[in-house]
This record gives C-alpha cells, structure tokens and sequence, in this order.
C-alpha cells in the first residue's frame, strides 16, 4: 500500500478510536504510528486483526471499569502512547518486515497482537474471579490487581482471547500453521507477563502509607522505596515484553512445524 495512503487511513481510524474513548491525547500519535506500519505492510488483513485486539480489549476494559464502579469516559480505558506502543509495537515491526520477509513478519504480527489480546483478556477477566490470586511463581495469595498474580479465570479467559484471535486470523486466510502458532504464542506472551510481572517488575513500598506500589511514585506524591525487581521495568515494559515473548513463540512455530 502507498505510505501515504496508510498513513492517511491510519489517522482516520485513529480519530473514530480516540472519539470512541479508547485512546488519550497522547496515544493517538503512537496509534496513528503503529497503524501506518499495519496498514502499509499488513494491508486490509493486518488492519482488521489489530481492530480485533484493540476493540475487543477495550470493550473488556470498559466492562472492568464500569463493574468496578470507576469512573465511565476516555480516562478509564483510554490507553496513552506507552500503552499503545507496549502492545502494538511488536505488530508494527511485523509489518514493517512482511515486504521483505513475508512469513516470518506476518507470524510476528499475529503473534504480537494475539499474546496481547490474550493478556489483556485474562486480566480484565482473571478480575472478575471470586477467588483472590497467587502469585504464580510461589503460589502465595496476593492482592487483586497484584502483578504476577494469576486465578484459574483468568488464564481461561486469556486462551478464550488467543482463540478467538487465531479464528479471525483464520478466517482472513492466514496460514494454518501461523494461526496455530499465533495461538501458542498468545498463550505464552500471557504466561510470560505473569512471570515477569512477579520477578523482574519493579514493586515499590510507601513508608509515609505504608503500602505498596508498582510506581516509584505513591499516589500521595511521596518517593517510594524499591522492594524487589528493576526500577525501569514497569508495566508497559513488561506488556512490551510478554508481546515479543509471544511473536518469538510464533515465528519458532511456524519456522519448526
């Protein structure tokens, strides 16, 4: 597809996201980014396998929030520009290579998109549990929302999520064995930002509240104190993570099978 035109469907698909809330101010560029890469290397195809993901997410998210009693609206669900690279980004260089090498770009697109779909549905699922997770590295009962933290719904509604990915990647025509593996690779990315998020993701500790954190800021404006993990790798850095982890799984698939 002309770059040009890409870019251009890009920006008007990035206006109906953001007016539908699901992005903020500062997402939009990254998505106006990521979507040009999908729609000149993935064309028609690529575009609607990243509408799965980031419509069916969001609708998720939306139903999370509104559960929960958060605030409805845009600062909800709507996702900024390192949310939207964390989770786009892997697809964005899988397209950018299929030009060049077909297979292996379109195995790291749909297994980017499909390990986040698949983690993103087993979080706002897994939050519906009414059993409280463990971590999964130790098994020790964790508070929701913890990072690393996993229930049996919530990996059930992460595969639910990969499937319904690797159907509509079927659907479009793709290789059987690059749906297969795409599948795998979102239940790995979904596996992988559990185990990350429970060994190498920052977690901090507020003395002045005695809680703790993911951010090295408290919400009460207070520095927080390091307790384990990396002080960089925060959430996104981890999503970022969990979707190369899912697109390697695919391309070892497609490559192996």
């Amino acid at each position: 597809m002309n770059p040009f035109v890409a870019v251009a469907l890009a920006t008007l698909l990035t206006i109906l996201v953001r007016e539908l809330g699901w992005l903020t101010g500062t997402g939009a560029p990254a998505a106006i980014a990521v979507g040009s890469a999908v729609f000149w290397g993935g064309g028609p195809g690529g575009v609607l396998l990243l509408a799965t993901f980031v419509a069916t997410s969001s609708l998720l998210t939306r139903r999370t929030a509104d559960r929960s009693g958060a605030p409805s609206g845009r600062p909800a669900i709507g996702r900024n520009a390192r949310q939207v690279t964390a989770n786009g980004g892997c697809a964005a260089a899988g397209a950018l290579l299929i030009p060049v090498l077909p297979e292996t770009g379109w195995a790291v697109l749909t297994g980017g998109l499909a390990a986040a779909q698949a983690d993103t549905w087993a979080t706002e699922i897994g939050a519906g549990s009414p059993v409280p997770p463990r971590l999964i590295t130790s098994g020790q009962v964790v508070a929701k929302g913890t990072s690393g933290g996993v229930t049996a719904l919530g990996p059930a509604g992460g595969i639910a999520g990969a499937s319904l990915f690797a159907a509509v990647a079927a659907v479009l025509g793709t290789p059987g064995r690059t749906v297969a593996g795409a599948w795998i690779g979102g239940i790995v990315g979904m596996f992988a930002d559990s185990f990350l998020g429970a060994t190498l993701q920052g977690m901090f500790h507020c003395d002045t509240c005695a809680l703790d954190t993911e951010r090295p800021v408290h919400a009460c404006g207070r520095p927080a104190r390091l307790m384990r993990g990396l002080r960089w790798m925060d959430n996104d850095v981890v999503n970022l993570a969990a979707t190369c982890a899912g697109a390697a799984a695919t391309v070892a698939w497609v490559r192996l099978s």
